[in-house]
């Protein structure tokens, strides 16, 4: 399909710019974190946020998921409204499966879409690694659920799978993903926790999608405008079934990932 016209992306590009501005910040999540109560984390996030009042008067976990799923119908419409492209937006709404999301990113033509499904690839198969060695699961194992289509290619992860050891310092120096793999692997080893390694993830993820920012006119700041409301919808609920749960401030600080703004 041929490629719209860069242009043609000027009122949507408009659009996101101004409902960027209504994204919520880190700091709020964190702050949001540290409050004595689910209803005063809730209102400080609608605060500073584009939320409907339902979701200051929600009471429980069902509340909240109804609200938040409203949200992501809502973002659903907008997105389908701001990208005219048919093989874009199926990208946006594939976005949990990468494989098929890069298949229409690369329909659509876009380098920066198709770059952030293959670095997302990538990025799950780390993960899957890491979880395979730690439960002791076969290769076999690993590579039926391993992703394709990422920079990495799959032998990649199988050869190093057969290694007697894997440690943090064992990922290429000239990889982007060294950083998230040292982290990730340290906090395993010394703590056995995920948490730093699937937080890595998302900030990596995150600040690709912030490169999105600087471009001018086309789908790509919509794009990544639609992938950063999807994930400040999961740090509400995070937040919100959070302090439900009464969990401390410092397990739910460590879970907030970086945002858009």
């Amino acid at each position: 399909m041929k490629r719209k016209p860069r242009l043609d992306y000027a009122y949507s590009v408009g659009r996101v710019r101004a409902l960027e501005r209504a994204l919520v910040q880190r700091p709020v999540f964190e702050e949001a974190a540290e409050l004595p109560d689910f209803g005063a984390a809730l209102k400080l996030i609608y605060d500073a946020g584009r939320y409907p009042e339902t979701l200051v008067k929600a009471q429980d976990s069902v509340e909240l998921d109804a609200v938040l799923s409203g949200e992501e119908e809502a973002l659903k419409r907008e997105m389908a409204e701001l990208l005219p492209e048919k093989d874009v937006l199926d990208a946006f709404l594939f976005r949990d499966d990468p494989e098929k999301a890069l298949g229409a990113a690369e329909a659509a033509g876009y380098p920066f879409l198709q770059d952030h499904f293959r670095r997302r690839i990538d990025l799950m198969n780390i993960k899957v690694f890491v979880r395979a060695r730690y439960l002791g699961l076969s290769v076999e194992k690993l590579e039926a659920c391993l992703l394709d289509g990422g920079f990495m290619k799959r032998k990649e992860f199988v050869e190093r799978f057969a290694l007697a050891s894997v440690e943090p310092e064992d990922f290429p120096d000239s990889s982007p993903y060294r950083e998230v793999w040292e982290n990730g692997l340290a906090a395993l080893n010394q703590r056995e926790t995920f948490v730093p390694l699937e937080r890595g993830i998302e900030d990596f993820l995150m600040v690709d999608l912030c490169k999105a920012r600087a471009v001018t006119f086309g789908p790509e700041p919509v794009f990544a405008f639609g992938l950063a409301k999807e994930r400040e919808l999961r740090l509400v609920r995070l937040i919100g079934v959070g302090k439900m749960n009464a969990l401390p401030a410092d397990i739910l600080k460590e879970r907030i990932s970086a945002t858009y703004v």
